[in-house]
């Protein structure tokens, strides 16, 4: 396999730059006081409250604990993606088969990362090449894997503007879509869209009666083309996910760890 090959199943991604002109700015959440009317009584000030604080806690809850996923949605230039994922992360083990599909260049692959060992193939039925992260360059955008943040879960909740609760489990509002250092967070299970310049973008995340993030839903709308609208579904929260190192595997020749 070479190394095109192997990056291109690896990073599973379609990294393309979206920019979109500037629209009012929106005022984030806030916990804050409201007065008495002129004229009344005085009554002691209750604060609001701070709904963007209630759902990143949420969304960084739903990130530490085992959980499955599903990726779908629209990409520039007519692509479309679709992915499925497990991830446990105190036990630093994934699981991701993503593929991307229409226009040109689709992509189609599947990753396991327990610790810092990975595995890749472009489909079933095909042997396994394993790469070992501790040898890799840091700065490597194909072959590296963050385990502090696997999914772009963290950076999306990192991103979030404004919010506000829109029914008893459902919140929707507004974020930054665009990638911190040039790293890719969305759609969230998949990253791999690299927006630059553009305003803040709709979300709407929806929860379980106990408080996990089932949904997350954003829409892109780029300076050229239709808009994007991304979705990602989260399931069995807290339950062991069974990601096994794969048999058979060859191993990535030494190229791969070229300085």
């Amino acid at each position: 396999m070479t190394r095109r090959r192997l990056s291109s199943v690896v990073a599973m991604t379609v990294v393309l730059t979206l920019a979109a002109g500037c629209t009012d700015p929106v005022e984030p959440a806030s916990a804050r006081f409201e007065g008495p009317p002129p004229g009344s009584a005085t009554p002691i000030p209750t604060p609001t409250v701070d709904v963007r604080a209630e759902l990143v806690e949420a969304l960084r809850r739903s990130q530490g604990v085992p959980h499955r996923y599903a990726v779908r949605g629209g990409m520039p230039e007519g692509k479309k993606v679709r992915g499925e994922g497990a991830l446990e992360p105190k036990a630093r083990r994934s699981r991701a088969t993503v593929s991307i599909t229409g226009g040109k260049d689709p992509q189609k692959g599947s990753r396991i990362v327990i610790g810092t060992d990975s595995w890749s193939r472009e489909s079933a039925g095909e042997q396994w090449v394993h790469v070992d992260l501790k040898r890799i360059r840091r700065d490597d955008p194909f072959l590296r894997f963050d385990w502090a943040d696997p999914t772009g879960l963290k950076a999306f909740a990192t991103s979030i503007v404004s919010a506000d609760r829109t029914g008893p489990r459902t919140y929707t509002g507004r974020f930054d879509p665009n990638g911190k250092d040039a790293k890719p967070f969305l759609p969230v299970g998949a990253p791999g869209i690299i927006s630059l310049g553009m305003p803040p973008s709709p979300f709407t995340v929806e929860t379980d009666a106990r408080g996990w993030v089932t949904s997350i839903s954003v829409t892109l709308t780029p300076s050229e083309g239709p808009k994007l609208a991304l979705v990602t579904t989260l399931s069995g929260h807290g339950t062991a996910m069974k990601i096994s190192k794969p048999s058979g595997a060859a191993e990535a020749a030494d190229f791969y760890y070229s300085k």
